[in-house]
């Protein structure tokens, strides 16, 4: 994938949003103050659900507080159907309250659309390195700079942030209310559902006849959930701050694809879209990475959960990222991986590993 498949949403207007945000951090975030934005940057490789804004402002002239604004993307061009920002905040506020658990530090919601046309939120900026996904971090970044025991060091602590999310019982505060008071996918059921609804949505009159392949098969084949935890959903290393010293998880981002389910499916999509950006692609993956098996065996152990099912969690990853990426690729006229392309390759790849074992 480059850039120019991405349907990176833009602004229109920087110097208006610039403007709003400034008028509304004084009156609603520091009321009674003097707040000026003195930097307001949007970096060029912007998400693909939303748009990002880096910026600095100062309080009553004091001194500059670093933030980033995550704002609603508008438009035909999305790619998903429905995007639910003020969930996510939710999600990290409530995160951010759990010790142990990597959330980063919130500043303000706004989810009525009234004061730029969209919903958004402001949060601080978290300190420290995010591996990048285009190019992928197996081929350029900071990553190929590191040394092997670093590389191993950043991916397990990675592993081991996700298997803490695992272990929060679902049944007790705060996730019991959290779970309880919003809506979305809560069963692998559910989740199947959606993504059947996704799959017509994104496609509209084009078929992927390898996505309704993937797709069929999980219908067909799913397993029982041994247990029910909160998951990330978009479990990946392009979405983790690590801190500067590659020792620890500094935050996690990007919570668009949260769920309820086995959370075998998130160590899935981590290790999915590990292979498919190196083996998919044909690039050799970096030295000190651990494989598959050792990320389960670490996450089994931290957890105390099975992964008898990844398997069919690593299919049910091929085909959501198969599908999102079809989507894309319509979005930005090239329509080039509905049919094919390295992602639906390697998925079909891993559909067949079944019939090997």
């Amino acid at each position: 994938m480059t850039d120019d498949m991405r349907p990176t949403p833009k602004l229109s207007n920087p110097e208006e949003v610039r403007q709003r945000l400034e008028s509304w951090l004084a009156e609603t975030v520091y009321p009674g103050s003097a707040v000026r934005i003195c930097d307001f940057e949007i970096p060029e490789n912007n998400g693909m659900s939303n748009i990002t804004v880096m910026l600095s402002c100062e309080v009553d002239g004091g001194e500059r507080r670093d933030m980033v604004g995550r704002l609603q993307a508008q438009g035909d061009a999305l790619v998903f159907p429905d995007y639910d920002l003020p969930l996510q905040y939710a999600v990290m506020d409530m995160l951010g309250g759990v010790p142990g658990i990597a959330a980063p530090a919130l500043v303000a919601l706004e989810s009525t659309g009234q004061v730029l046309g969209m919903p958004f939120y402001i949060m601080a900026k978290t300190p420290g390195l995010i591996p990048p996904d285009i190019p992928p971090y197996h081929m350029d970044g900071w990553l190929c700079e590191s040394t092997p025991a670093e590389r191993r060091q950043v991916w397990n602590a990675g592993v081991d942030m996700m298997a803490a999310l695992h272990n929060l019982p679902v049944d007790r505060p705060p996730l019991n209310a959290f779970i309880d008071e919003h809506t979305f996918p809560k069963s692998l059921a559910e989740q199947l559902a959606y993504w059947r609804h996704y799959l017509s949505w994104a496609l509209g009159d084009r078929r992927s006849p390898a996505c309704e392949t993937l797709l069929t098969w999980l219908e067909g084949h799913q397993p029982a959930e041994q247990t029910r935890r909160l998951c990330w959903g978009d479990s990946r290393m392009a979405n983790v701050i690590f801190s500067e010293d590659k020792t620890r998880v500094a935050a996690l981002l990007d919570w668009e694809m949260l769920c309820m389910g086995d959370p075998v499916q998130d160590l899935a999509w981590w290790i999915f879209m590990d292979e498919m950006f190196s083996h998919g692609l044909g690039v050799p993956p970096l030295e000190g990475i651990p494989g598959r098996e050792q990320s389960v065996q670490r996450w089994c152990e931290k957890t105390g959960l099975s992964a008898d099912e990844l398997h069919y969690y690593l299919v049910f990853a091929g085909m959501r990222i198969s599908v999102m990426l079809a989507r894309m690729s319509l979005a930005t006229g090239d329509g080039s991986m509905v049919e094919g392309g390295f992602a639906i390759d390697y998925s079909l790849k891993v559909l067949g590993e079944a019939d090997e074992q």
